[in-house]
């Protein structure tokens, strides 16, 4: 990892525990034992490095369900052990995001279209694989389907203009609504796991 890559890394924790808002530029070159002549030559603003940090927040995401997954016997499998961990990591999640909205919107507004982008590709391939496999039935419209589930599992784990019915959870809310998404595409073989991983979320138990 270079001088530069660590930097990202370790602003990184730093702007999760203390808050965007909250952390200067001097308080991270303080931190992490450096000029903050250093830190402004190397990212030039604390925006530039903010984006650099969240970015890599996102792909330490991408890469542990990537090393969760590894050893998913399925795509169904493969998708609710990622669903499992979108909802463990959405509060913190919700936080970086929204203090993005509201304090630097210009960061915001590009992580938002760069995920977007990042996000539908990877929908689009698990829902293919799905179909290859005789998970999903083949006539739904693909990209219909890919903003349904996107904006829906946005929707849900940012929690906003969200009126869940009383004593409803956010995790149960989230396991109902995206089985039944995937139950809506399912073939009967398709069916059977997702009930299956269905009822191992809801019961918190780990997926085999």
């Amino acid at each position: 990892m270079s001088h530069t890559e660590k930097i990202v890394e370790q602003a990184m924790q730093i702007f999760i525990k203390q808050g965007i808002k909250a952390v200067r530029m001097d308080d991270i070159a303080r931190q992490m034992g450096i000029s903050k002549r250093t830190l402004y030559e190397l990212f030039t603003d604390k925006e530039t490095l903010l984006y650099m940090a969240v970015e890599r927040y996102f792909e330490r995401c991408d890469e542990r369900r990537t090393a969760m997954c590894a050893d998913a016997r399925n795509v169904l499998e493969a998708i609710f052990i990622g669903l499992s961990d979108v909802m463990a990591q959405s509060e913190t999640t919700d936080r970086i995001m929204g203090n993005l909205r509201r304090f630097y919107p210009a960061v915001y507004g590009r992580m938002l279209r760069e995920g977007a982008e990042k996000n539908r590709r990877g929908i689009r391939e698990k829902l293919e694989q799905g179909i290859a496999d005789g998970f999903f039935v083949p006539d739904f419209n693909l990209d219909l389907a890919i903003t349904m589930l996107y904006h829906t599992a946005s929707a849900l784990v940012a929690r906003r203009d969200l009126l869940l019915p009383e004593g409803m959870s956010d995790r149960k809310a989230f396991i109902q609504v995206m089985t039944t998404f995937f139950r809506g595409i399912a073939t009967a073989k398709g069916l059977e796991l997702i009930d299956r991983y269905k009822d191992r979320l809801e019961s918190a138990e780990e997926l085999p």
